[in-house]
């Protein structure tokens, strides 16, 4: 937890960014690499913004530090994220089951269907 801690308080940049097809902001962290979009090496001391796949950058960028929570606090976030995916994972469990309950249903029910007239 504390390389994490020591991460999060570190200065970094962030912009509002918006996805192609939505008019919703995000604020995301702006990221530069050494390569151009061809992926070759840029000259000595350049660097050019990393794009974000579906989203495009509407500000400039801030440097913002973020204060880290404590740790139980985290832990307690941790907990919750996980109940939330636990209860997600089941929600789809139970929505695939009654999907083939149902289909399984539906093939029992033609073994006895009367027979056609031939």
């Amino acid at each position: 937890m504390k390389d994490f801690r020591e991460a999060i308080s570190k200065p970094r940049e962030i912009a509002l960014y918006t996805m192609t097809d939505s008019n919703s902001l995000l604020p995301l962290s702006v990221s530069y690499t050494h390569y151009d979009e061809n992926f070759q090496p840029l000259p000595e001391g350049q660097q050019r913004e990393s794009p974000i796949s579906g989203f495009v950058r509407v500000s400039e960028p801030v440097t913002v530090r973020f204060a880290p929570i404590d740790n139980d606090t985290m832990v307690r976030n941790a907990v919750e994220a996980l109940n939330a995916e636990e209860r997600k994972t089941i929600d789809e469990l139970n929505t695939k089951l009654a999907q083939i309950r149902e289909r399984k249903q539906q093939l029992l029910a033609l073994t006895h269907e009367p027979a056609e007239a031939v």
